[in-house]
């Protein structure tokens, strides 16, 4: 759902997936993420997916997926890149379809879907080639006089073709769905046209990505209020350069709390200004940021175990947040949720104030530095080594 602006025009019939698969992914034998959803949310188990775009700076993405070990995502979901794809013939030679398609043999792959100047035509074509799952998006761009407004319609027509033979997903938006257009959110209206989705036959939710683990938590109890039964899966960006995160900022709305915000920027001014800054300053960072969103979501015991990491095709990024959740243990069923109720969660103040520590330039030198980490991390480690594995950041 990280949608952007789109790269120049792509020759697609040269497009050429380079994913590298784990050893042991040797076939899909559910590959409707739908029913994976609902078995992990009966473990109440952390479980989550990634989400990739086709193309880095105009090439194609190289996915690794045993970067990921040992706990492999549920599902990849693939970005559609709306201006660069709408007129492609035949439509399976989109970049992110092929993508997709060389995928769905050794992992469960949900495709994006957006109105952009999608007709009736594209719309069948899309269906006929038979994915199991689709994210049913309005998108960020708008055609004036494209054929559709909603995207209840992508999911009317997939469920009344597939029926349950395929998943259909569709957005939340915790902060509103207007807060990127700078009019004011209007959550009512939001739950509305999410409820209408849901009873047309949208099978769970991916909310977009939000910085304030309170407004999410309320977010999904009003979403239950609403009569909004599906799981609901919860969008984490994964950034390692101010950039990346200004594009997220320009596209959703979400942004970060004033205090951080601030200090995000400046060091991403201070990395333009001496290349000798830590590259993995801002990595570090929303590594911790995404874990405590993660922690105090899990200990808010709303029944949300889904996390949807938007990669921004930044996987040294992702694998760092992975790491740190396996550190905490918190990839262990019920066991990981208990250790996780059990967190001594830390404020975005005190986060603020502990990105600037010496943990986040690679090493520890000090008991005092470490003392003052324990203070505000969610959990405390007895030695540097125990936090953080010497190749974390690889």
């Amino acid at each position: 759902m990280a949608h952007f602006v789109d790269s120049p025009r792509q020759n697609f019939f040269s497009y050429v997936p380079c994913v590298t698969f784990a050893s042991k992914q040797h076939g899909v034998k559910e590959p409707r993420i739908g029913p994976l959803i609902e078995g992990r949310q009966l473990q109440q188990r952390l479980y989550y997916g990634i989400e990739v775009m086709p193309h880095t700076d105009g090439i194609p993405v190289c996915l690794n997926l045993n970067r990921l070990l040992p706990f492999m995502p549920l599902f990849v979901s693939i970005a559609w890149l709306a201006k660069s794809s709408w007129d492609v013939e035949p439509l399976g030679r989109v970049d992110s379809l092929q993508l997709a398609k060389h995928l769905a043999s050794k992992i469960p792959v949900m495709p994006h879907l957006t109105l952009y100047r999608l007709n009736d035509e594209r719309l069948d074509q899309f269906l006929d080639l038979n994915f199991s799952n689709v994210l049913a998006l309005r998108g960020s761009t708008i055609y004036e006089n494209q054929t559709y407004a909603y995207s209840k319609t992508i999911v009317e027509r997939a469920k009344e073709k597939f029926k349950d033979k395929a998943t259909v997903c569709v957005a939340g938006f915790p902060e509103g769905y207007n807060i990127a257009e700078g009019e004011p959110p209007d959550l009512k209206i939001h739950l509305h046209y999410l409820k209408e989705k849901v009873d047309a036959g949208a099978d769970c939710i991916i909310t977009q990505a939000c910085y304030r683990p309170e407004i999410i938590i309320d977010y999904v109890k009003k979403v239950r209020a609403a009569g909004i039964t599906v799981p609901i899966m919860v969008g984490i960006a994964a950034h390692e350069s101010f950039k990346k995160y200004k594009t997220i900022e320009k596209e959703q709305g979400a942004r970060l709390p004033p205090r951080l915000h601030e200090k995000l920027a400046k060091m991403g001014n201070k990395f333009e200004k001496d290349v000798r800054t830590d590259p993995h300053l801002i990595r570090n960072l929303f590594v911790r940021i995404n874990v405590n969103i993660i922690c105090q979501i899990l200990k808010a015991d709303i029944q949300v175990y889904g996390f949807q990491i938007f990669t921004l095709n930044n996987f040294g990024a992702t694998a760092g947040l992975l790491r740190e959740l396996r550190q905490q243990k918190l990839f262990g069923g019920t066991q990981g949720l208990a250790a996780a109720r059990s967190f001594d969660l830390f404020s975005f103040a005190s986060l603020g104030a502990v990105a600037s520590l010496p943990y986040l330039h690679t090493h520890w030198h000090t008991h005092e530095a470490l003392t003052q980490v324990q203070a505000g991390m969610c959990v405390a480690a007895t030695t540097a080594s125990e936090r953080w594995p010497r190749n974390w950041q690889a």
